[in-house]
């Protein structure tokens, strides 16, 4: 019974402070704070881009983990097997896109910053 009452305040916690942020929010679109919350909005997406790949991994093991309980008797049944496994190959396709994304902007910094050596030679 505790640990119920516990998730159900922790639940009305979450939401009291979701409706809390929101509302300060719009306060502070109403006194002309706009722009600067823009500009907080960008720097916070970009740090989410960056921690994303750490997330994926995280639940790529997840998933790992939960699959290993789907083989288990009494725990597990063919249908969340088949979920598991669903999951488990979408988020791995996203980690290899990501990396071929990487892998290609990185291929694209390299080619931008390395001279061209013809140059170099009709220079010479």
């Amino acid at each position: 019974m505790i640990a119920f009452l516990m998730f159900a305040g922790f639940v009305v916690f979450a939401f009291s402070f979701a409706i809390g942020m929101w509302a300060l929010g719009r306060w502070l679109r109403s006194r002309g704070y706009g722009p600067q919350l823009d500009k907080l909005d960008r720097q916070y997406t970009a740090l989410q881009l960056r921690v994303s790949p750490l997330a994926l991994s995280a639940s790529y093991h997840m998933f790992v983990g939960a699959e290993a309980l789907n083989r288990m008797p009494l725990l597990g049944s063919k249908n969340n097997g088949i979920l598991s496994q669903q999951v488990l190959r979408a988020i791995r396709t996203a980690q290899d896109a990501q990396k071929r994304e990487t892998l290609t902007t990185a291929d694209n910094g390299l080619a931008e910053t390395t001279p061209n050596t013809d140059e170099h030679v009709q220079a010479l």
